[in-house]
């Protein structure tokens, strides 16, 4: 805002108009500075550093960078949450496949109660305990009572 003063209206005023008006211009100009101060640091620019203005440029250019990082970086992050969830499905269904393959190995069903688990164990560690079989077998049948036992306490663990 310009305020242009003309000398010839000035000179037209008594000095009791004069010395009236005084008070209100000089209130014009205290707030007038006020406003330059305000919008100079609002700007980023000081009269005494002209240097400001082109740090001020170069900082908006950086944050405008760094905003472009973060963008970048969320995108990945996404991306990669993307590939986490897709894991942890295969990771599942390969669980789920582990736990079935170990319930057929003893030949139940992961829905087997557990009064029904309980009495297959009882019933295949006795048909595998090596006590009870022949001389020559008694290596095998150990073999099948450790792959067996390990299964149905793997079973008891899952359970819980």
């Amino acid at each position: 805002m310009i305020i242009e003063i003309d000398d010839d209206l000035l000179t037209r005023w008594s000095a009791e108009q004069l010395q009236a008006v005084r008070p209100l211009l000089e209130e014009l100009a205290v707030r007038m500075r006020r406003s330059l101060r305000l919008l100079d640091s609002l700007l980023g620019v000081e009269s005494d550093r002209p240097d400001l203005a082109r740090e001020h440029d170069r900082l908006c250019y950086d944050l405008h960078e760094v905003r472009l990082q973060v963008e970048a970086l969320e995108h990945d992050l996404s991306t990669a949450r993307a590939w986490i969830e897709t894991l942890q499905v295969k990771v599942a269904q390969f669980e789920d496949d582990e736990i079935e393959n170990l319930y057929a190995s003893v030949g139940l069903s992961p829905n087997a109660h557990d009064v029904v688990v309980r009495a297959a164990r009882r019933a295949l560690l006795g048909h595998y305990h090596p006590d009870r079989a022949s001389h020559g077998d008694k290596s095998s049948m150990a073999s099948r009572f450790a792959a067996a036992s390990a299964a149905f306490d793997t079973i008891m663990e899952l359970r819980g």
